[in-house]
């Protein structure tokens, strides 16, 4: 996949949606065959389950990952972007301990942590779980204006709808 590519992955459960995004981003290794990432690329997958239930607030949380980012290379100072400015969480609720947020906060926040790193690519495992329909639209809209390749497993049928015209790959 190259920058701007999308796609679609679509199937009923128990299909391999999941399977197929984890050896797409290295956490499974393939069954069979091989898979190919370039060195230096930027891939973050966005799990159906937030990892990220602790008590920090969550514009520490944010603070810190960010941070690491910097010291690692992967962004420069200047490229950083706070929290709230990200438009996913308020600055009441970026305030609040994680396990203070309902699922959709916790979920936007797993959003705000993976586009901090500028990903090449974006994997996303049924990322409209604990959303609101307008959610899924500001989803939807925020996944056609980023520059990251996006690869979407969903069996959400609004989902469906606002990307009908990626490509997709059905598992059965």
């Amino acid at each position: 996949m190259t920058s701007g590519d999308r796609l679609a992955v679509t199937g009923p459960n128990g299909a391999g949606r999941s399977t197929l995004l984890s050896v797409l981003a290295g956490r499974l290794a393939p069954t069979t065959g091989r898979v190919h990432r370039p060195r230096n690329i930027r891939l973050h997958l966005l799990g159906q389950e937030s990892p990220h239930a602790t008590h920090r607030r969550a514009r520490d949380l944010y603070d810190a990952h960010t941070a690491h980012l910097v010291t690692a290379g992967v962004l420069e100072e200047g490229e950083v972007v706070g929290l709230t400015a990200l438009g996913l969480l308020t600055s009441r609720d970026a305030g609040k301990a994680v396990t203070e947020l309902s699922m959709g906060q916790q979920r936007r926040l797993d959003l705000a942590l993976a586009l901090a790193a500028r990903p090449h690519v974006l994997l996303l495992d049924e990322p409209t779980d604990h959303l609101s329909i307008a959610l899924v639209d500001e989803l939807t809209d925020a996944l056609h204006a980023t520059d990251a390749a996006v690869v979407v497993a969903t069996h959400d049928r609004q989902m469906q709808r606002d990307i009908r015209n990626w490509p997709h790959l059905a598992l059965s």
